[in-house]
């Protein structure tokens, strides 16, 4: 089968759509043909790129949908709407068929990226699906069922809650819902410190690619098994190791950058220095005035202290005449 990667240009989610699964019925016979049906409400979307995993114990995948690959028991689907935008979908998008081979209970859980007629990322919120193969299962359905939904999702959750590499940013940063990222590391990396926390802690996660990194394009992928065992999901970092030549660049942009920015500073340092200056003169002078004040006010008193005593002598010594 053939298999198209469709690249749209990535821009903050702004709208929410509900991605759900169906199926014509909720149990079957052994060697019947199941179809599963992935759709969309609420939203518009024109082009998504989807991975659909199923219990491969318990079903063979028998479709030929067109732009499918299927590795074990993961189905990835791209789709993009041809027309631009105009002919972007809501309800039903696309259809799988499976065959029953054994009893027991199948689970299935869908993960992707969805986008609207703009090239936005839909912020989605993935529904999944549960089917009975074999009556003589039913008890062990209604058993489940007793257990509580919470719980019985838990056992399928393949979710992180946590996504982070040392040293170095996610872009996009991380949503438990995005499974794809890329990031940039420097010449000198060897190898990375990925932290990878599953939302369910009794889910266990696989990290490979981290080490041993080459110049170019790497890939890490995260494999987080849910607790059932056979539930899977994966996240991938593409991490782009970078050559001598573009180090080399990349550290001279960045001690650019540097300069830069120390020349802002110093510039802002000294405007800082000369405003404080001019208020330290703009003090003094006003202080000197306040002086030159006091002084003319002092010498005036004593002026006028002298003035009164050369009157009061001259008016003894008419009265000694």
């Amino acid at each position: 089968l053939g298999f198209v990667y469709f690249l749209y240009f990535n821009s903050n989610a702004s709208t929410t759509g509900n991605v759900y699964l169906k199926s014509d019925k909720s149990i079957f016979e052994k060697d019947e043909v199941i179809e599963v049906t992935v759709g969309i409400k609420n939203v518009k979307t024109a082009a998504f790129n989807l991975e659909l995993y199923f219990d491969d114990t318990k079903l063979d995948y028998i479709s030929e949908v067109e732009n499918t690959n299927v590795v074990g028991n993961r189905i990835i689907n791209v789709w993009y709407d041809e027309e631009g935008g105009n002919g972007a979908k809501t309800g039903d998008l696309v259809k799988f068929k499976f065959k029953a081979k054994e009893d027991g209970i199948a689970n299935f859980v869908i993960s992707g990226e969805f986008y609207s007629e703009v090239g936005q990322l839909i912020s989605t919120d993935f529904g999944d699906l549960q089917i009975q193969i074999g009556k003589e299962e039913v008890e062990i359905l209604q058993e489940i069922e007793q257990i509580g939904e919470t719980k019985n999702l838990e056992a399928v959750n393949t979710n992180l809650e946590t996504l982070a590499i040392e040293n170095v940013l996610l872009y996009p940063p991380f949503d438990t819902n995005v499974t794809h990222y890329d990031v940039e590391v420097s010449n000198d990396t060897v190898s990375l410190n990925v932290l990878a926390v599953p939302q369910n802690e009794s889910a266990t996660v696989n990290i490979n690619g981290k080490d041993d990194l080459q110049e170019g394009q790497n890939q890490i992928t995260i494999m987080v098994t849910a607790p059932n065992g056979f539930t899977k999901k994966e996240y991938i970092v593409n991490v782009y190791k970078r050559n001598s030549e573009e180090e080399e660049k990349y550290q001279e942009e960045q001690e650019l950058n540097r300069q830069k920015l120390e020349e802002a500073y110093n510039v802002i340092q000294t405007s800082n220095e000369e405003e404080t200056t001019q208020e330290n003169r703009e003090d003094e002078n006003a202080n000197f005035i306040e002086s030159d004040k006091v002084g003319i006010i002092v010498g005036g008193i004593v002026a006028l202290i002298i003035i009164i005593i050369v009157v009061r002598l001259c008016c003894k010594k008419k009265k000694m005449i």
